[in-house]
Protein backbone atom coordinates (compact mmCIF):
# COMPACT_ATOMS: atom_id res chain seq x y z
CA UNK A 1 0.00 0.00 0.00
CA UNK A 2 2.81 2.36 0.82
CA UNK A 3 4.99 1.59 -2.21
CA UNK A 4 2.68 3.14 -4.81
CA UNK A 5 4.52 4.76 -7.67
CA UNK A 6 7.54 2.46 -7.43
CA UNK A 7 8.14 0.43 -10.58
CA UNK A 8 7.54 -3.29 -10.09
CA UNK A 9 10.86 -4.40 -11.49
CA UNK A 10 13.86 -6.34 -10.26
CA UNK A 11 15.86 -3.12 -10.10
CA UNK A 12 13.40 -1.64 -7.60
CA UNK A 13 14.28 -4.40 -5.11
CA UNK A 14 17.71 -2.82 -4.68
CA UNK A 15 16.47 0.71 -4.17
CA UNK A 16 16.44 2.23 -0.73
CA UNK A 17 12.98 2.24 0.76
CA UNK A 18 11.24 5.55 0.28
CA UNK A 19 11.23 7.74 3.38
CA UNK A 20 8.39 9.84 1.98
CA UNK A 21 5.27 8.02 0.84
CA UNK A 22 1.94 9.31 -0.38
CA UNK A 23 -0.62 9.70 2.38
CA UNK A 24 -3.29 7.05 2.59
CA UNK A 25 -6.92 7.76 3.26
CA UNK A 26 -8.87 6.04 6.03
CA UNK A 27 -10.98 4.31 3.38
CA UNK A 28 -7.89 2.87 1.69
CA UNK A 29 -6.51 1.52 4.96
CA UNK A 30 -9.81 -0.09 5.88
CA UNK A 31 -10.40 -1.29 2.33
CA UNK A 32 -7.24 -3.41 2.49
CA UNK A 33 -8.91 -5.50 5.22
CA UNK A 34 -12.27 -5.81 3.48
CA UNK A 35 -11.52 -9.22 1.88
CA UNK A 36 -10.57 -10.54 5.33
CA UNK A 37 -13.72 -9.10 6.90
CA UNK A 38 -15.83 -10.71 4.16
CA UNK A 39 -14.12 -14.05 4.74
CA UNK A 40 -14.78 -13.86 8.49
CA UNK A 41 -18.39 -12.79 7.97
CA UNK A 42 -19.14 -15.71 5.64
CA UNK A 43 -17.57 -18.30 7.92
CA UNK A 44 -18.92 -16.86 11.17
CA UNK A 45 -22.44 -16.98 9.72
CA UNK A 46 -22.06 -20.70 9.00
CA UNK A 47 -20.51 -21.48 12.39
CA UNK A 48 -23.20 -19.52 14.20
CA UNK A 49 -25.80 -21.97 12.85
CA UNK A 50 -23.90 -25.11 13.89
CA UNK A 51 -21.99 -24.21 17.07
CA UNK A 52 -23.14 -23.43 20.57
CA UNK A 53 -22.63 -19.88 21.79
CA UNK A 54 -19.78 -20.98 24.08
CA UNK A 55 -17.99 -22.83 21.27
CA UNK A 56 -18.52 -19.93 18.89
CA UNK A 57 -16.96 -17.57 21.41
CA UNK A 58 -14.02 -19.94 21.88
CA UNK A 59 -13.43 -20.08 18.10
CA UNK A 60 -13.52 -16.29 17.78
CA UNK A 61 -11.16 -15.89 20.74
CA UNK A 62 -8.72 -18.33 19.18
CA UNK A 63 -8.89 -16.49 15.85
CA UNK A 64 -8.20 -13.22 17.68
CA UNK A 65 -4.99 -14.75 19.05
CA UNK A 66 -3.97 -15.61 15.49
CA UNK A 67 -4.73 -12.03 14.41
CA UNK A 68 -2.46 -10.68 17.14
CA UNK A 69 0.33 -13.05 16.13
CA UNK A 70 0.00 -11.93 12.50
CA UNK A 71 0.20 -8.26 13.52
CA UNK A 72 3.16 -9.03 15.76
CA UNK A 73 5.04 -10.73 12.92
CA UNK A 74 4.56 -7.66 10.73
CA UNK A 75 6.27 -5.54 13.38
CA UNK A 76 9.13 -7.56 14.84
CA UNK A 77 11.10 -10.78 14.22
CA UNK A 78 10.95 -13.72 16.67
CA UNK A 79 12.96 -13.60 19.87
CA UNK A 80 16.60 -14.64 19.40
CA UNK A 81 20.11 -13.71 20.55
CA UNK A 82 21.18 -12.94 16.96
CA UNK A 83 20.49 -9.87 14.79
CA UNK A 84 17.71 -10.18 12.21
CA UNK A 85 17.60 -9.23 8.55
CA UNK A 86 14.03 -7.96 9.02
CA UNK A 87 13.84 -4.20 8.61
CA UNK A 88 11.88 -2.01 11.02
CA UNK A 89 8.76 -0.38 9.68
CA UNK A 90 8.70 3.29 8.84
CA UNK A 91 6.36 5.55 10.81
CA UNK A 92 3.68 5.58 8.06
CA UNK A 93 3.83 1.77 7.88
CA UNK A 94 3.58 1.57 11.66
CA UNK A 95 0.52 3.83 11.64
CA UNK A 96 -1.21 1.61 9.08
CA UNK A 97 -0.54 -1.60 11.05
CA UNK A 98 -1.90 -0.16 14.29
CA UNK A 99 -4.93 1.24 12.50
CA UNK A 100 -5.55 -2.30 11.23
CA UNK A 101 -5.32 -3.54 14.81
CA UNK A 102 -7.98 -1.02 15.89
CA UNK A 103 -10.30 -2.05 13.06
CA UNK A 104 -9.87 -5.75 13.83
CA UNK A 105 -10.51 -5.11 17.52
CA UNK A 106 -13.80 -3.38 16.67
CA UNK A 107 -14.73 -6.18 14.28
CA UNK A 108 -14.25 -8.96 16.85
CA UNK A 109 -15.89 -6.91 19.59
CA UNK A 110 -18.94 -6.39 17.32
CA UNK A 111 -20.60 -3.60 19.27
CA UNK A 112 -23.91 -2.50 17.77
CA UNK A 113 -25.38 1.01 17.60
CA UNK A 114 -26.90 0.63 21.08
CA UNK A 115 -23.54 -0.21 22.65
CA UNK A 116 -24.32 -3.89 23.20
CA UNK A 117 -21.36 -6.20 22.59
CA UNK A 118 -22.33 -9.04 20.26
CA UNK A 119 -18.85 -10.50 19.83
CA UNK A 120 -15.86 -11.13 22.07
CA UNK A 121 -15.84 -8.98 25.23
CA UNK A 122 -13.25 -6.19 25.34
CA UNK A 123 -11.53 -7.58 28.46
CA UNK A 124 -10.88 -10.85 26.59
CA UNK A 125 -9.61 -9.06 23.48
CA UNK A 126 -7.27 -6.98 25.65
CA UNK A 127 -5.13 -10.01 26.39
CA UNK A 128 -1.48 -9.94 27.53
CA UNK A 129 -0.45 -10.16 23.86
CA UNK A 130 -2.63 -7.13 23.02
CA UNK A 131 -0.94 -5.19 25.83
CA UNK A 132 2.46 -6.27 24.53
CA UNK A 133 1.61 -4.85 21.12
CA UNK A 134 0.50 -1.60 22.77
CA UNK A 135 3.85 -1.32 24.56
CA UNK A 136 5.63 -2.24 21.33
CA UNK A 137 4.11 0.79 19.63
CA UNK A 138 5.46 2.94 22.47
CA UNK A 139 9.04 1.63 22.15
CA UNK A 140 9.25 0.98 18.41
CA UNK A 141 10.90 4.24 17.33
CA UNK A 142 12.99 4.80 20.48
CA UNK A 143 16.76 5.05 20.13
CA UNK A 144 18.85 1.91 20.65
CA UNK A 145 20.46 3.43 23.74
CA UNK A 146 17.09 4.10 25.37
CA UNK A 147 15.82 0.64 24.48
CA UNK A 148 18.84 -1.04 26.07
CA UNK A 149 18.44 1.08 29.20
CA UNK A 150 14.75 0.16 29.47
CA UNK A 151 15.51 -3.51 28.83
CA UNK A 152 18.04 -3.52 31.67
CA UNK A 153 15.50 -1.89 34.00
CA UNK A 154 12.82 -4.44 33.12
CA UNK A 155 15.24 -7.34 33.50
CA UNK A 156 16.24 -6.17 36.99
CA UNK A 157 12.58 -5.72 38.02
CA UNK A 158 11.61 -9.15 36.67
CA UNK A 159 14.52 -10.80 38.48
CA UNK A 160 13.50 -9.15 41.75
CA UNK A 161 9.87 -10.27 41.35
CA UNK A 162 10.98 -13.81 40.54
CA UNK A 163 13.13 -13.91 43.67
CA UNK A 164 10.32 -12.60 45.85
CA UNK A 165 7.88 -15.09 44.35
CA UNK A 166 10.28 -17.97 44.99
CA UNK A 167 10.73 -16.90 48.61
CA UNK A 168 6.96 -16.69 49.10
CA UNK A 169 6.47 -20.15 47.60
CA UNK A 170 9.17 -21.62 49.83
CA UNK A 171 7.59 -20.04 52.90
CA UNK A 172 4.14 -21.27 51.86
CA UNK A 173 5.42 -24.80 51.22
CA UNK A 174 7.15 -24.90 54.61
CA UNK A 175 3.99 -23.64 56.33
CA UNK A 176 1.83 -26.23 54.57
CA UNK A 177 4.17 -29.02 55.59
CA UNK A 178 4.04 -27.98 59.22
CA UNK A 179 0.24 -27.88 59.10
CA UNK A 180 -0.07 -31.23 57.30
CA UNK A 181 2.26 -33.18 59.59
CA UNK A 182 0.16 -35.94 61.27
CA UNK A 183 -0.21 -35.71 65.08
CA UNK A 184 -0.04 -39.51 65.43
CA UNK A 185 1.62 -42.30 63.47
CA UNK A 186 -1.44 -44.53 63.17
CA UNK A 187 -5.10 -44.13 62.30
CA UNK A 188 -7.67 -43.86 65.06
CA UNK A 189 -11.19 -45.22 64.78
CA UNK A 190 -14.30 -44.38 66.69
CA UNK A 191 -17.99 -44.99 66.34
CA UNK A 192 -18.38 -41.38 65.28
CA UNK A 193 -15.98 -41.90 62.39
CA UNK A 194 -18.37 -43.87 60.20
CA UNK A 195 -21.31 -41.65 61.03
CA UNK A 196 -19.49 -38.57 59.86
CA UNK A 197 -18.81 -39.73 56.29
CA UNK A 198 -21.48 -37.37 54.97
CA UNK A 199 -19.81 -34.48 56.74
CA UNK A 200 -16.48 -35.52 55.25
CA UNK A 201 -17.95 -35.57 51.75
CA UNK A 202 -19.46 -32.13 52.26
CA UNK A 203 -16.12 -30.91 53.57
CA UNK A 204 -14.38 -32.21 50.46
CA UNK A 205 -16.89 -30.41 48.25
CA UNK A 206 -16.30 -27.19 50.13
CA UNK A 207 -12.53 -27.61 49.86
CA UNK A 208 -12.78 -28.32 46.12
CA UNK A 209 -14.85 -25.17 45.62
CA UNK A 210 -12.29 -23.18 47.54
CA UNK A 211 -9.47 -24.66 45.49
CA UNK A 212 -11.22 -23.77 42.23
CA UNK A 213 -11.80 -20.25 43.50
CA UNK A 214 -8.14 -19.97 44.47
CA UNK A 215 -7.04 -21.21 41.05
CA UNK A 216 -9.27 -18.69 39.27
CA UNK A 217 -7.96 -15.91 41.50
CA UNK A 218 -4.34 -16.90 40.85
CA UNK A 219 -4.99 -17.03 37.10
CA UNK A 220 -6.54 -13.55 37.15
CA UNK A 221 -3.65 -12.18 39.21
CA UNK A 222 -1.18 -13.67 36.74
CA UNK A 223 -3.12 -12.08 33.87
CA UNK A 224 -3.07 -8.67 35.55
CA UNK A 225 0.64 -9.00 36.29
CA UNK A 226 1.38 -9.83 32.66
CA UNK A 227 -0.55 -6.76 31.57
CA UNK A 228 0.89 -4.37 34.14
CA UNK A 229 4.54 -5.45 34.00
CA UNK A 230 5.51 -6.57 30.52
CA UNK A 231 8.82 -8.32 30.11
CA UNK A 232 11.53 -6.97 27.86
CA UNK A 233 10.83 -9.56 25.14
CA UNK A 234 9.35 -6.99 22.78
CA UNK A 235 12.25 -4.60 23.30
CA UNK A 236 14.71 -7.40 22.55
CA UNK A 237 12.79 -8.20 19.38
CA UNK A 238 13.02 -4.56 18.30
CA UNK A 239 16.75 -4.60 19.05
CA UNK A 240 17.18 -7.57 16.72
CA UNK A 241 16.55 -5.10 13.89
CA UNK A 242 19.27 -2.78 15.24
CA UNK A 243 22.72 -4.09 14.15
CA UNK A 244 24.44 -2.00 16.82
CA UNK A 245 22.66 -3.98 19.56
CA UNK A 246 24.20 -7.36 18.65
CA UNK A 247 26.48 -7.41 21.70
CA UNK A 248 23.69 -6.60 24.11
CA UNK A 249 21.47 -9.34 22.64
CA UNK A 250 24.14 -11.97 23.37
CA UNK A 251 24.65 -10.70 26.91
CA UNK A 252 20.93 -10.73 27.68
CA UNK A 253 20.67 -14.26 26.29
CA UNK A 254 23.41 -15.41 28.68
CA UNK A 255 21.66 -13.66 31.58
CA UNK A 256 18.41 -15.41 30.74
CA UNK A 257 20.11 -18.79 30.61
CA UNK A 258 21.62 -18.21 34.05
CA UNK A 259 18.24 -17.09 35.44
CA UNK A 260 16.49 -20.12 33.95
CA UNK A 261 19.06 -22.42 35.56
CA UNK A 262 18.58 -20.70 38.92
CA UNK A 263 14.79 -21.02 38.66
CA UNK A 264 15.09 -24.70 37.79
CA UNK A 265 17.27 -25.26 40.85
CA UNK A 266 14.78 -23.37 43.03
CA UNK A 267 11.97 -25.55 41.66
CA UNK A 268 13.85 -28.69 42.69
CA UNK A 269 14.33 -27.28 46.18
CA UNK A 270 10.62 -26.44 46.47
CA UNK A 271 9.65 -29.93 45.35
CA UNK A 272 11.99 -31.40 47.93
CA UNK A 273 10.41 -29.26 50.63
CA UNK A 274 6.90 -30.27 49.52
CA UNK A 275 7.81 -33.96 49.66
CA UNK A 276 9.61 -33.73 52.96
CA UNK A 277 6.52 -34.45 55.09
CA UNK A 278 3.22 -36.24 54.73
CA UNK A 279 1.82 -39.71 54.68
CA UNK A 280 2.71 -42.67 52.52
CA UNK A 281 6.14 -43.48 51.09
CA UNK A 282 7.40 -39.93 51.43
CA UNK A 283 6.54 -39.91 55.12
CA UNK A 284 8.02 -43.36 55.60
CA UNK A 285 11.21 -42.18 53.98
CA UNK A 286 11.33 -39.30 56.41
CA UNK A 287 10.95 -41.72 59.31
CA UNK A 288 13.59 -44.17 58.22
CA UNK A 289 15.82 -42.01 56.11
CA UNK A 290 18.48 -39.51 56.98
CA UNK A 291 16.03 -37.31 58.86
CA UNK A 292 15.59 -39.98 61.52
CA UNK A 293 18.83 -39.22 63.35
CA UNK A 294 19.47 -39.64 67.09
CA UNK A 295 18.87 -36.52 69.13
CA UNK A 296 21.92 -35.10 70.81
Amino acid sequence: MLSRGIAASVASLWKKRQSTVPALTAAEIEGALQPLFNYFDDNFAIMKKTLTDATMMAVMTRLWKEVLIAIENLLVPPLSDKPSSQKPLTQPELDVVYRWLELLFSFFNAKDHTGEVLGVPADVLKSPKWHELASLNFFYTESTENLIRESERMAAANAQRAQQRAQQQMHSAASNNRLSAPPTFGPTFSSAGFGSLGTIRRGKSIMMSRNLGTMRKAKEEKRREAQADPSDDMILRILRMRPEAAGYLKERHRQRERMAAAQAAAMIVRQSVNQGFGSGPAFGGALYGRNNLPHR
